[in-house]
């Protein structure tokens, strides 16, 4: 028998509703809440419950691109350098996108046909000579001009990456003049060839069954080896087997090697970790200047120890691998405010990305005069865009404020406190900065 509600039940229901409802605060981004981690669907948008302070908050968590296996975790407490474990970063992990294959600024996993990041990597370094150009220095002296290299991945990576270098003890005679090997520029074929003809000559000699990378060295005194020493990061098992063993990653040098010394071993193996070019292919139409778009920062861009700050950007050594997820924030909110840890020292979160499109995403970090970094002008935070639908060598990465006639190099792009920079409708603001880094307030 169904019970009659009487008007007195009536009206205790409707006073328990009332002071129910009041008691609630409509759930949205910055609302009051009361319990820590409690999540709720609110009109299609996932919001938690996060401590800010000594208060708790309604977070909206961003959208992750496949949700049924990335679920929406909780962000990182605002103004902490504590890394962000808990922050979901799927958003900001562009995709390769540019349609080149060998290389590129994005893709997690990384391309796999490139070289292993972490770990020891054991690399044999093939001295050679030419007719026209006989080695008249030891080997080394030679080997000493890239040998720095090593130290400067452990830096960069934190320690995480021990590139072990093997250097034969004499020259091999290569059958052709130096410059017979470049003339006309390499092609893919002429480069793999003259590869295959200097580790056949050393193969007597050096076990390749344990080697994962290759440095071709050429003579540094061979004027006719030109200046360009690529990388070799083939695709499709296109690279070479010796001792029974395929390497798919190495690099050979040129006649510039003496300008740049071993970070140029840094930069083209850089490339065999799948990292781009950030210089310029393409001067002329950049107004002849060779670093338009990233100017004196990462090493992929100015290769020089001298440049202003050429240690590798916060995106390239995450998308490597050097830097964990829980290193970054990810994040779509319309208010952020952070503290980033300097890029040069190692622990604590190291970049605020904001994902725009599928492909492009806005990056702040902090840089400061440390290491390889230590010619740095200009402490602050960094800001740069990052789009993973452009090519290496045509601008995949641009740092902001963009270089001017009086800044060619970039060196007042970093944010000091106070000061600020708009890109694509986002302000970055610094509102603090000291020896831990930089507080940024990020608005859009």
């Amino acid at each position: 028998m169904r019970r009659k509600i009487t008007p007195p039940l009536i009206a205790v229901l409707l006073l328990f509703l009332v002071s129910t409802n009041s008691a609630a605060s409509p759930v949205k981004a910055g609302a009051i809440c009361t319990k820590l981690n409690q999540s709720t669907v609110v009109a299609g948008s996932n919001f938690i419950c996060a401590k800010l302070g000594k208060k708790l908050v309604w977070n909206k968590v961003p959208t992750v691109s496949n949700p049924a296996s990335t679920p929406p975790t909780p962000p990182t407490p605002l103004a902490s350098s504590t890394p962000a474990s808990t922050n979901t970063t799927a958003p900001c992990k562009l995709p390769v996108a540019d349609g080149r294959g060998d290389v590129a600024i994005g893709g997690w996993p990384r391309i796999p046909q490139r070289m292993k990041s972490n770990g020891t990597v054991i690399s044999q370094v093939i001295m050679v000579d030419f007719p026209d150009a006989p080695a008249t220095m030891s080997t080394q002296a030679a080997f000493a001009k890239i040998s720095g290299a090593t130290d400067t991945f452990k830096e960069v990576s934190y320690g995480k990456f021990i590139y072990e270098m093997q250097p034969t003890t004499k020259w091999y005679r290569m059958s052709k003049n130096s410059s017979a090997y470049v003339a006309g520029g390499w092609s893919f074929e002429k480069h793999k060839n003259y590869i295959l003809e200097a580790t056949s000559l050393a193969d007597k000699d050096v076990d390749f069954s344990k080697s994962d990378s290759f440095i071709i060295l050429a003579n540094p005194d061979a004027i006719g080896m030109g200046t360009s020493g690529p990388a070799f990061s083939p695709m499709r098992n296109d690279g070479i087997t010796l001792d029974g063993h395929y390497i798919g990653n190495g690099a050979t040098s040129a006649y510039d090697l003496n300008h740049w010394g071993s970070i140029w071993a840094n930069h083209e193996l850089t490339h065999t970790l799948g990292m781009v070019d950030l210089y310029t292919f393409n001067p002329s139409q950049n107004g002849n200047v060779p670093f338009p778009f990233t100017g004196d920062f990462s090493y992929m861009g100015d290769s020089s120890f001298t440049s202003n700050s050429p240690s590798l950007l916060a995106f390239e050594r995450w998308n490597i691998g050097w830097l964990d997820d829980s290193q970054i924030l990810c994040s779509s909110s319309k208010e952020i405010t952070q503290l980033i840890s300097p890029i040069e020292e190692t622990g604590g979160l190291k970049a605020v990305i904001i994902p725009i499109t599928k492909t492009k995403a806005l990056v702040v970090e902090s840089r400061r005069p440390l290491g390889i970094d230590k010619n740095l002008a200009k402490s602050g935070a960094l800001v740069y865009l990052v789009d993973s639908s452009i090519q290496s060598g045509l601008g995949p990465v641009k740092v902001y404020p963009a270089n001017t006639s009086s800044d060619p190099s970039f060196k007042q792009s970093p944010r000091a406190a106070g000061e600020s920079v708009t890109v694509e409708g986002i302000t970055v603001m610094v509102s603090a900065s000291d020896s831990s880094g930089d507080t940024v307030k990020i608005t859009h």
